[in-house]
């Protein structure tokens, strides 16, 4: 599963497991961006990003 950074609007990501799907409807701008105050390892995030159900990571369907 890619970072949020890198998820693109529209996508659909589906849990193998039991058919739950997550849409992007909004693109990430805060993570991964490269800026003068920050790198690209900056996130938001508290933990990074995971998106996972089932105990799997999701899949772009």
């Amino acid at each position: 599963m890619p970072s949020c950074n890198e998820m693109k609007m529209n996508q659909v990501y589906v849990c193998e497991s039991c058919g739950l799907e997550l849409k992007v409807v909004k693109e990430c701008s805060e993570c991964g961006v490269e800026t003068s105050s920050s790198s690209a390892e900056a996130c938001g995030c508290a933990q990074g990003c995971s998106f996972d159900c089932c105990g799997s990571p999701m899949k772009l369907r």
